[in-house]
């Protein structure tokens, strides 16, 4: 009996707590724990976040140069100007374009659906007016892709053979802000450019953030290539780098 009581006692000295921590010792650890990971929980759910829209961006972009490439090719264009047929209608070359694509709706110009009803630029801009500005892509034809993606497409029409055109801008100061014609309204330039149309993609579609630089990209289709128009996908694409800075969209610009 003296042999089975002494297993005993060992048995529980074994377990004994007298060496664990106290309970002081195991709040100090947990709030360490707690600190660093509110330091670097953010940052590790931010990383992962930009890794996934990189990914989708690629995605969408590939499509968009497939479908533009191969509408070129079908069409016999030498380039992207001889697509941009100037005799046709908007929504004519619209649709021709959404017939190199996998789509489940689109959206026809003037009409809100497909996309989100306004886009923040990388950072925030000017919108003349003092306030920052967000691109509104209702003027443009819109569809969303199988994969849940977004794609827009503002073709211009009635231009030269090689899709220039004269376009007219508000002249602005060095803020930002449109300059007075001290008539009741605001001084314009002229500027000839050789623009076929200009496209826009989201890459996770209605989902957020829905701002350039982030999910959306924009770009400007000239007679030979698709140019970046507010925004560097190449970063985003090759070295995973989204380039943006959130902003108050109509808020005051600073």
């Amino acid at each position: 009996m003296y042999f089975h009581d002494n297993k005993r006692i060992a048995f529980f000295k074994a377990f004994s707590f007298t060496d664990a921590f106290t309970l002081a010792e195991v709040l100090i650890t947990l709030g360490i724990i707690g600190v660093v990971a509110a330091m670097t929980l953010p940052s590790l759910v931010a990383n992962y976040k930009n890794k996934v829209l990189s990914n989708q961006t690629k995605k969408t972009y590939s499509t968009l140069l497939n479908a533009m490439n191969k509408w070129q090719y079908e069409m016999g264009a030498s380039d992207y100007s001889g697509i941009f047929i100037q005799t046709k209608t908007q929504k004519e070359l619209s649709d021709e374009f959404f017939s190199y694509l996998k789509i489940i709706k689109k959206c026809p110009g003037g009409t809100n659906g497909c996309l989100s009803t306004e886009y923040k630029y990388p950072k925030a801009k000017n919108n003349g007016l003092g306030k920052n500005a967000v691109m509104n892509p209702k003027g443009y034809h819109k569809a969303i892709l199988a994969d849940g993606s977004s794609v827009a497409i503002m073709p211009y029409v009635n231009g030269d053979s090689e899709c220039g055109r004269i376009f007219i801008d508000r002249v602005t100061d060095s803020n930002g802000n449109w300059v007075s014609d001290g008539k009741g309204g605001y001084e314009t330039k002229e500027a000839y450019s050789k623009q076929c149309g200009v496209l826009i993609i989201d890459a996770n579609g209605l989902k957020g953030p829905n701002q350039l630089g982030a999910d959306a990209y924009s770009f400007i289709i000239t007679n030979k290539k698709i140019a970046n128009w507010h925004t560097q996908i190449d970063s985003a694409i090759i070295d995973e780098n989204l380039n943006y800075i959130d902003y108050s969209a109509g808020g005051d610009f600073n």
